[in-house]
């Protein structure tokens, strides 16, 4: 069931287009200045290219806003700036200092990129970069003094290998946030917030008929009072467990809260989504909990409410299938019904 997971990728995408909007104005900014203090020294071929990429920062600011391509803008942006930066070397009226613009290479591409795509991307150009910078000042006098070689090194390496490092733990972070966040801490099953999540993204997709099961314990209620809830935590994790070997990859199990789940099914009818909750139903009837010498069985109802159009919104849904639910209970219990 782990297709409909999201693992993090929300946060890192807001994260990176914050990012990535801030160098877009840094960029105009900067390249304004830039634009005027080469035309005022008269260069104007090395003008002519801070225009086009301020230009390309310019028209890129608002696309930043809302397009669902932000790593293909962000690469593309970056190879624009990037390959500004290689021709500034190569210009023979810039001086030594530009190479100053190549060491914070590796920090803006993995910030922006990750680990893979930055890696690639400076992989690149920092050595090509430094390939010119060498070809070109060579036998500047910084460049005769092996300790000033040294330090230039050990800056880049660092440079590199600190945003790479930094990049690694950030995204394992920020995955286990977004974890924590989409994830019932008690059973490992999905939250309200990820049930919400995947649900509107199957929407968008229009995966339907998309069926929703909502599962309730009979009488959870008198194990918690004749076990303790230790015990009845144990039940619930084996529950999640047994439900979780009925589903599809594309499935998506969810706990609600206290002895009350649900089921996601997309390009579900509902034939098909009322075998399944049989299945369910039949699986937790036959399971045995054990816990502290503690042998346990019960039974579980099943309403199922089916969407069959993308405009229905999941608190309509999950009212459908609650009404089916309670329907279930007053019919006797253990049964589907819907």
């Amino acid at each position: 069931m782990s297709e409909l997971i999201d693992t993090g990728d929300t946060l890192a995408q807001r994260h990176r287009r914050a990012l990535m909007r801030v160098l877009l104005v840094f960029t105009a900014l900067f390249g304004c200045i830039f634009i005027a203090l080469n035309f005022a020294a008269g260069k104007y071929l090395l003008m002519s290219v801070e225009i086009a990429v301020t230009g390309f920062a310019l028209w890129l600011l608002p696309v930043m806003k809302r397009t669902p391509n932000l790593q293909r803008w962000t690469l593309s942006y970056l190879i624009v700036l990037y390959s500004g930066t290689t021709y500034a070397l190569v210009t023979p009226a810039t001086s030594v200092s530009v190479f100053g613009w190549v060491l914070i290479m590796p920090v803006v591409a993995h910030l922006l990129l990750g680990r893979f795509w930055g890696g690639v991307l400076c992989g690149v150009f920092v050595p090509l970069s430094a390939a010119i910078f060498v070809w070109r000042f060579g036998s500047d006098p910084l460049l005769t003094n092996p300790g000033s070689v040294a330090n230039i090194v050990t800056v880049t390496a660092c440079s590199y290998l600190l945003s790479h490092v930094y990049e690694a733990s950030r995204a394992e972070a920020e995955t286990q946030l977004s974890t924590m966040a989409l994830t019932d801490s008690l059973t490992g099953l999905a939250n309200r917030s990820q049930l919400e999540q995947s649900y509107a993204r199957l929407m968008i997709a229009k995966r339907l008929p998309l069926s929703l099961l909502m599962l309730d314990l009979d009488y959870f209620k008198r194990i918690n009072d004749a076990h303790g809830h230790d015990t009845g935590d144990a039940v619930l994790r084996a529950i999640a467990k047994t439900m979780v070997k009925q589903l599809r990859r594309s499935d998506l199990a969810c706990r609600l809260g206290g002895e009350e789940f649900c089921v996601l099914l997309p390009e579900t009818p509902h034939a098909e989504a009322r075998q399944l909750a049989e299945r369910m139903r039949d699986a937790v009837e036959v399971l045995e909990c054990q816990h502290r010498h503690t042998v346990l069985r019960l039974t579980a109802s099943i309403g199922i409410a089916v969407a069959d159009t993308a405009d229905e919104p999941l608190d309509a849904l999950l009212q459908r299938a609650d009404e089916n639910l309670y329907r279930a209970k007053l019919d006797g219990r253990n049964r589907v019904v819907g």
